[in-house]
């Protein structure tokens, strides 16, 4: 099973690699939440609104109901397009970063604003500059997600004859779950701990176990991709970047980053316009 697991992350990796969005969605996927949220520019942008965030949410419940169709392709309620392919009817893996129908998705943008503390200059940017605007070739796009289909589904098989392996992981993916969705906000062992119902050398060691590396290196290094992604996509002052990302003090921010980029947060912009 962690031979699977580990196959099914590498096979996740290269597809996202080859410059596809890959998520998956659904329940019994222990060991594989860090493949759970979007991490696309757009999303993150509009995820830095915790109410549109959860709107998110409720809208990819509704997903669920159409796993009969086997795939789909789709607009989420942010104007943002996907491909999604059934595993189950708990379980799907969607493509996005997609803008095709740009129309429709500047009607649900300015809605957004109205509705959200979002602004439709960033959001339109951000739009036009991180999606695809080109759809995907079906046949070729099923090709190589329908591996990682059978994959999951086989995953899903094994992890419900381990219950006692299940309800391990389950905590993990708990705790894995509450980082990646609060990462932007100050995080400690002890405010995790206590919003996952368990000790923080509980988390400390599950959280090692998941992802190998301490909750302040992951969180380090959630913030320093997402910064990456929006100064790729958007034309933000960097303060207004690192305030986004879950950095509270702005030099701080700038050394993190030059100590993992290797540049400073305006260099590594101009060099990504260059």
């Amino acid at each position: 099973m962690n031979q699977l697991i580990d196959d099914i992350n590498r096979y996740i990796a290269y597809l996202n690699r080859s410059g596809l969005f890959v998520t998956v969605h659904g329940k019994g996927l222990g060991g594989l939440l860090q493949h759970n949220i979007h991490r696309h520019p757009y999303c993150c942008l509009v995820k830095t609104d915790e109410e549109a965030w959860q709107t998110c949410i409720r809208c990819q419940q509704k997903v669920y109901r159409a796993h009969k169709q086997g795939s789909l392709f789709g607009m989420c309620h942010a104007g943002m397009e996907e491909y999604v392919f059934f595993v189950g009817d708990k379980t799907f893996v969607s493509v996005s970063g997609y803008g095709i129908h740009r129309e429709k998705a500047m009607e649900r943008i300015r809605r957004l604003t109205e509705n959200y503390y979002l602004q439709e200059s960033e959001l339109k940017t951000v739009y036009e500059n991180s999606l695809k605007h080109e759809p995907e070739d079906p046949d070729a796009l099923a090709t190589v997600i329908r591996p990682l289909c059978h994959m999951l589904a086989l995953l899903q098989l094994q992890l419900a004859s381990a219950a006692e392996a299940d309800s391990v992981d389950g905590l993990g993916d708990t705790v894995l779950r509450y980082v990646q969705k609060n990462f932007m906000q100050e995080l400690t062992i002890e405010r995790v701990a206590r919003a996952c119902a368990c000790s923080a050398s509980t988390v400390s060691h599950l959280f090692r176990r998941h992802t190998g590396r301490s909750v302040k290196q992951y969180v380090a290094e959630l913030r320093i991709n997402q910064a990456k992604k929006l100064l790729d996509t958007s034309d933000l002052p960097v303060q207004t970047v690192a305030s986004l990302c879950g950095f509270a003090n702005i030099n701080y921010f700038s050394t993190a980053f030059k100590k993992t980029v290797g540049l400073s947060p305006t260099e590594y912009r101009r060099k990504a316009v260059d």
